[in-house]
């Protein structure tokens, strides 16, 4: 049954929804450096990509001036977010600019993670924050980080998941939100946290949730825990340095890959751990336990993904995906024993070419590292012929409401507007719901309204005995499923196994292009146990 048909299952798009505002920049623009998180779409999608390589955040050099130069006026700008009762009324008493130069010394230097290093880290992640806030939140006349959404940006950085609802008249939604899975412990915001605004008649966006007062804090511990732990990057320097890369046993990976505006491969990175071996309260040179099933350790740690995909050939660059830019969590309320997997995504544009991908499990609590590698073919998609990527089996399925036309990646585990977790593995219960997802690269669109025009057809094959050469063979296995005028270059499918035999099964794929006349197909294999 297609997904247009089992609403409870899947519900398919509407093809009302208004048109969003044009990616600026393409795909590639996937706001490298601190936003791999879910932010607006069209943010998110139309911001500048940072150049190929390491990210380094801004010396203090590059700080807007305004923002610390020593006069009266310092104590409104973003600094008035960290500010204590006690530190703005000795502030305000200060009379001449020299004074008031050494208390903004005096006070970075105090918050200062590393006073070793001639970075204070902790001023350049809050400028930046700052400086991201106020190309992100645009829809007021005062600078973004003075709207309700700058300010828990720049506090407590980008969400882990975005929602947004309501299209009644305009382009934009009606209210947004945040949720923020593991906030920093004691700023008066819980575990999967989530935060609202709606927008005003201004077009602004208003803070509506409860945060707890003592959120002004949430950046004092952020510095305690950049004090107690290396900079991303070092961290994966020590990855990739390390001899001692675990087998793949307890992990999972996945793929998908999308065309860039930059004419680079946009590549979505998954990874499957292992609940038992995240759990495991000792493992043979592998540390204590990493994470819970809540996500958190004992003591509060917290378990972190990144990876760093190296060039295997000369000219090709190096990726970092760590830090606000590492992998995120998946939703989590599937199956939770030992045997089952918990998913981390991330994605950047990224040079087509092979690549070894170092991935990097990090304790936050003992700063434990452990590593796992791989090697990756990022495929050129810049051709103009109709195909199709892999068809991914998928444990969770759901389209979200926004944009028109999605962004193709705009958040972990959002492709195409099309919420999509990938199975661990080829095998269903006959109780379960087979889902699947996949991608169209190289199709045309209609020049009047700027959408594709797809027709797909879905062809299911069981295995019958085993050829002469020990391959099983495939027949024919019902009717087929036919789609028309699908116009989403990302596809998701649903539909209930009930009744089906245990044997094993052949998804065939096929999509004509009814711009063009030209067709695709793929293939996939699953069995029901």
């Amino acid at each position: 049954m297609p997904v247009a048909e089992m609403p409870m299952l899947l519900p398919a798009p509407s093809r009302d929804f208004p048109p969003g505002r044009p990616p600026a920049r393409g795909v590639a623009a996937f706001v490298a450096g601190a936003l791999a998180l879910a932010l607006p779409a069209a943010a998110v999608v139309g911001a500048a990509t940072a150049a190929p390589g390491r990210h380094r955040a801004p010396r203090a050099t590059r700080l807007e001036p305004d923002y610390e130069s020593p006069t009266a006026r310092w104590r409104e700008g973003p600094v008035r977010y960290l500010l204590s009762k006690q530190e703005d009324e000795a502030f305000r008493a200060l009379s001449s600019d020299e004074e008031r130069a050494t208390f903004i010394q005096r006070f970075w230097a105090g918050r200062d993670p590393q006073a070793s290093t001639p970075e204070n880290e902790y001023r350049a992640l809050f400028y930046r924050r700052v400086s991201e806030a106020d190309r992100l939140f645009t829809e007021s006349t005062k600078p973004g980080w003075k709207t309700d959404r700058g300010k828990i940006y720049i506090l407590l950085g980008p969400p882990d998941d975005l929602d947004q609802a309501g299209f009644p008249s305009g382009r934009s939604a009606d209210v947004i939100r945040w949720t923020y899975r593991d906030a920093p412990a004691g700023t008066g915001i819980g575990s999967n946290t989530s935060i609202r605004f709606v927008r005003d008649r201004s077009g602004e966006y208003r803070l509506v949730s409860g945060v707890g007062a003592s959120l002004g804090t949430s950046f004092l511990l952020q510095r305690m825990q950049m004090k107690s732990l290396p900079e991303p990057r070092e961290l994966l320097d020590t990855v990739v340095g390390s001899n001692d890369f675990l087998d793949a046993a307890p992990f999972r990976t996945h793929h998908d890959f999308f065309r860039a505006g930059d004419g680079n491969t946009f590549a979505v990175v998954t990874l499957g751990v292992k609940n038992g071996f995240v759990r495991e309260p000792a493992r043979s040179g592998a540390g204590p336990a990493l994470e819970e099933a809540d996500g958190t350790a004992g003591g509060g740690s917290r378990f972190e993904v990144m990876a760093r995909l190296v060039g295997d050939a000369p000219g090709l660059p190096t990726y970092d995906l760590a830090g606000p830019t590492g992998l995120r969590p998946g939703d989590q309320s599937g199956p939770s024993g030992a045997d089952d997997y918990r998913f981390y995504q991330a994605g950047t544009s990224v040079k087509p070419g092979r690549y070894t991908i170092y991935y990097g499990l990090v304790d936050h609590g003992t700063t434990r590292i452990d590593s796992f590698k791989e090697s990756l073919t990022v495929p050129d998609l810049t051709s103009v012929a109709l195909s199709l990527s892999g068809i991914t089996l998928a444990s969770h399925l759901e389209w979200q409401s926004g944009a028109w036309p999605p962004p193709p990646y705009s958040a972990p585990f959002v492709l195409g507007g099309l919420k999509a977790v990938p199975r661990a593995d080829d095998t269903f219960r006959n109780d379960e719901d087979l889902a699947f997802y996949y991608s169209i690269y190289g199709s045309e669109t209609d020049p009047i309204d700027g959408r594709p025009d797809l027709d797909v057809e879905y062809l299911f094959y069981s295995a019958g005995a085993a050829s002469t050469a020990g391959e099983p063979s495939f027949a024919p296995l019902g009717k087929p499923i036919h789609l028309t005028r699908q116009q989403s270059l990302v596809q998701g499918y649903s539909l209930s196994l009930k009744d089906w035999s245990r044997a094993t099964y052949r998804l065939r794929v096929q999509v004509i292009d009814n711009l063009t006349g030209r067709q695709a197909e793929g293939e996939v294999t699953f069995r029901v146990l």
